[in-house]
C-alpha cells in the first residue's frame, strides 16, 4: 500500500524504483528476525562477561563466588553461540553484530533481577529442556518485547518493526517450540527464507495489478460509493480498495475472510478513524455483488466463505 501510495503522489518516479524499495523492505524481514535472535544470545552472555570480572577480583565475595552461568548451558544459547548456519546467516546479513552495550546492560539488569530467571538458575537439576525453552520463551516476550528502550532502539535499527513484528516474533517463538535435538533456526527455504520469497513474488505481482489496472478498478469500484464522488474519497482508502479488489480476482488462493479482515486492518493503521466502517461496507457490497455474478473464483475448500 505505502509502495502503491508512493508511486502515484510522486511526479516523475519510475515503478521500479518503488518496486525495489519494496523488496528491500520485504527482505528486510529475515535480517530483523536474526536481530532478535541474536539479541537474546547477547543477552544471556552478558553473564559471561560479569563472571569474568567477579572471577578476576583479588577478593571476591561470596556472591561472586556462587555466581551462576547455567544460561551459557542452555541448549538455545549454546547452539546460538556456535550453531554455523545461524553464524554463517548472521556474517552475510547487514545487522549489527552485536546489541548497543547500554541496552544490552539494561536488558541483562531486568533479567537476572527477575524471579523467573532466579528461579532457573537456582533449579537444581543440571539440564532440563522445558526449563531452558521456557526461560526462552520468557526472555523474549517479556524481557525485551517489554522493554521500552528495546523496542524503541529496534525500530531505529529497522524502521519496518511495527509492520514485520508479528512475523518476525512467531517466526522466533518457533525456533523454541520446534526445536528439539537440533536448533531449528527456520532460515532455509521451506521457512522464513521460503515465506520472504513468497511474500517478495506476491508484493511485487500485487503492486504491478494494482497501478496498471487503476482506471480499470476505479471504475469497477465507482458504482458502490453511493453518495461519495471519487474526489472526495482519501487517496489512501482508494488504494485500499483497489488493492482489495485486485485480490479478490486475481488471486484465487487467498480467502475472501483473509483480503477483507487484512484490508480492514490497514484502514485502522493508516487511514481516517472513520475509513475503517466505509471501506468495509464498499468491500463488503462488491464482494457480494461479484460472487452472486461468478466473478470471484477461489481455489481451495472455503476459499469462498464470506
Amino acid at each position: 500500500m505505502q509502495a502503491v501510495y508512493g508511486y502515484e503522489r510522486s511526479e516523475d518516479a519510475l515503478p521500479a524504483t518503488f518496486r525495489k524499495s519494496l523488496q528491500a523492505n520485504i527482505h528486510s524481514v529475515k535480517d530483523l528476525y536474526l536481530y532478535l535472535l541474536l539479541a537474546i544470545r547477547e543477552v544471556a552472555n552478558e553473564v559471561d562477561t560479569v563472571a569474568k570480572i567477579k572471577a578476576s577480583k583479588h577478593l571476591p565475595t561470596q556472591e561472586d563466588i556462587n555466581f551462576s552461568t547455567k544460561i551459557l548451558s542452555n541448549f538455545f544459547i549454546l547452539n546460538l553461540n556456535n550453531d554455523e548456519e545461524f553464524l554463517k546467516a548472521l556474517k552475510k546479513s547487514d545487522i549489527p553484530n552485536q546489541l548497543d552495550e547500554v541496552i544490552k546492560g539494561h536488558l541483562y539488569k531486568s533479567m537476572v533481577e527477575s524471579p523467573e530467571y532466579i528461579k532457573y538458575i537456582d533449579a537444581e537439576t543440571e539440564f532440563d529442556f522445558e526449563q531452558d525453552r521456557k526461560i526462552m520463551s520468557f526472555l523474549l516476550n517479556d524481557i525485551l518485547l517489554s522493554n521500552e528502550l528495546f523496542l524503541e532502539h529496534i525500530e531505529e535499527v529497522f524502521p519496518s518493526w511495527e509492520d514485520d513484528a508479528e512475523f518476525v516474533v512467531s517466526a522466533v517463538r518457533e525456533v523454541f517450540k520446534k526445536s528439539k535435538d537440533t536448533l531449528k533456526l527456520h532460515i532455509g527455504k521451506n521457512s522464513v527464507k521460503g515465506k520472504i520469497l513468497e511474500l517478495s513474488e506476491f508484493a511485487d505481482r500485487l503492486f504491478e495489478k494494482v497501478i496498471q489496472s487503476k482506471d480499470d478498478l476505479t471504475i469497477e469500484i465507482e458504482p458502490y460509493l453511493k453518495n461519495w464522488d471519487l474526489e472526495r474519497i482519501a487517496v489512501v482508502d482508494l488504494i485500499i480498495m483497489r488493492m482489495a479488489l485486485t485480490e479478490f480476482t486475481d488471486f484465487p488462493s487467498i480467502p475472501l475472510k483473509v483480503t477483507m479482515n487484512e484490508y480492514i486492518d490497514i484502514a485502522k493503521d493508516y487511514s481516517s478513524p472513520k475509513s475503517k466502517d466505509f471501506i468495509n461496507g464498499v468491500l463488503d457490497r462488491m464482494m457480494k455483488d461479484m460472487s452472486n455474478k461468478g466473478l470471484i473464483a477461489k481455489t481451495g475448500r472455503g476459499l469462498n466463505d464470506k
